[in-house]
């Protein structure tokens, strides 16, 4: 199986307990990379199916997946958020669909309409905690951004690190997520020569309604699909 976007490998051990006979990682960032490397190290199992050349990792860009192999299972888990929109959804779904062996199945796993913040927040206390003699204070903001496309929201973050003798050291960050709608999702895979096989609203495979925390979507390619070849 492919994972893109695969992170820090969270889902790795997941995927091999479920029995997949070779998992490959592809992300985009470097750091997250060598998280999932020393998440691999840290585990036996992992460990063993590295070495015997069961896991995989590499940098890579999810919109444009260069592999000669290809896959029973493509997953896409959380990824579409922290896409720049639907071209790059496109993208991605498309790099998936070529990924495919022939009857394989793409899995698209985002939050659900129930999951997505109802409402923007202003700048307020995530968190403080104590360092010795310092103190370290998050604060977060959010703001929502309706568009045909799908919800955009804005992260910004403060996080204030507090010195004994009142000295203040502050980190800004700041970044945008973008949640398409289950609607846009379909006509997403469509562009992308995917067909949409089944939905549902958790892992739990319950239905996908307005309220489902989750949008769990199976893929095939449309030339895969019933009646065909």
């Amino acid at each position: 199986m492919l994972d893109l976007g695969c992170g820090s490998g969270r889902l790795f051990r997941a995927f091999l307990d479920g029995g997949a006979p070779r998992i490959v990682g592809i992300d985009g960032s470097a750091s997250l990379a060598a998280r999932a490397a020393a998440r691999v190290d840290a585990d036996d199992e992992l460990r063993r199916a590295r070495d015997e050349g069961r896991l995989e990792l590499a940098v890579g860009d999810v919109r444009r997946v260069e592999r000669r192999d290809r896959f029973a299972l493509v997953a896409l888990a959380g990824v579409l958020a922290h896409l720049d929109g639907p071209e790059d959804g496109a993208r991605a779904l498309a790099a998936a669909g070529k990924a495919l062996d022939r009857g394989g199945v793409v899995i698209v796993d985002a939050l659900g309409p129930g999951g997505l913040p109802p409402h923007d927040l202003p700048l307020s206390i995530d968190w403080e905690r104590s360092w010795d003699d310092r103190r370290v204070i998050r604060r977060s903001r959010l703001e929502r951004h309706e568009t045909p496309e799908g919800l955009w929201v804005d992260y910004s973050t403060l996080t204030d690190l507090v010195e004994g003798d009142g000295t203040i050291a502050r980190l800004p960050a700041s970044f945008r997520l973008w949640y398409p709608s289950p609607s846009a999702i379909v006509a997403l895979a469509g562009e992308s020569g995917l067909e949409v096989e089944a939905a549902f609203g958790s892992h739990e495979l319950d239905p996908l309604d307005e309220r489902s925390e989750r949008c769990i979507m199976v893929m095939r390619r449309a030339a895969d699909g019933p009646g065909t070849g």
